[in-house]
């Protein structure tokens, strides 16, 4: 028995499976991860003064690997552990992080409801439409970071993601968002000057 090898392997384990947990969900991939000794309760506050508190996420996920099979060369045995580890991973994290946003849209008021109309491109301008956007120095809109959640928090997904499960648009598609993206800029721009005034 060797432990160095014993905790080298470990480690090989934990972050194959921290990795493929991120590769695994849009959403987990964006999100910027650093080692911490200590993890504090993120708040959030409202225009109102209304504080959302989310405590940290705690994930524990048993990986039974045996390392007879390692010490074999029976490395499928090990990948099909880490893969299901990861899946296990995106399932425990993905509904507490959706739970978390819901929290944070009800909280903020930007909720919008498609009630039954089907998931095209006109719901995603609604989607952004109801939101305020960031524009970049080239006004370019920012929208990597958009994180979306269906009402039973099957799933977490980013907005590139829904748009690319989308046929392509028609040209009129393309005009309708145009369109909405320059209103958008100018109220951001408006916002910008008012406060460069006030």
């Amino acid at each position: 028995k060797l432990p160095e090898y014993e905790r080298a392997f470990f480690r090989f384990v934990q972050t194959a499976v921290n990795r493929l947990i991120r590769a695994k969900n849009p959403v987990l991939s964006k999100i910027n991860t650093e080692p911490s000794s200590e993890i504090h309760t993120s708040r959030n506050t409202t225009d109102s003064g209304e504080v959302v508190e989310n405590k940290p996420i705690l994930t524990s996920l048993e990986i039974a690997i045996d390392f007879k099979d390692v010490v074999a060369g029976k490395l499928v045995a090990v990948a099909e552990t880490i893969n299901q580890a990861a899946e296990d991973g995106v399932a425990t994290i993905v509904p507490q992080v959706a739970a978390y946003m819901e929290r944070v849209i009800d909280a903020f008021g930007t909720e919008v409801r498609l009630n039954g109309a089907p998931f095209d491109h006109a719901a995603v301008r609604k989607l952004v439409e109801a939101n305020e956007i960031e524009f970049d120095a080239n006004g370019d809109p920012d929208l990597e970071p958009w994180i979306f959640t269906d009402p039973g928090l099957q799933r977490v997904t980013t907005l590139d993601e829904l748009i690319r499960q989308l046929p392509p648009r028609t040209p009129e598609e393309v005009q309708a968002w145009d369109d909405m993206i320059e209103r958008k800029r100018r109220e951001f721009n408006d916002k910008r000057r008012r406060r460069a005034l006030s």
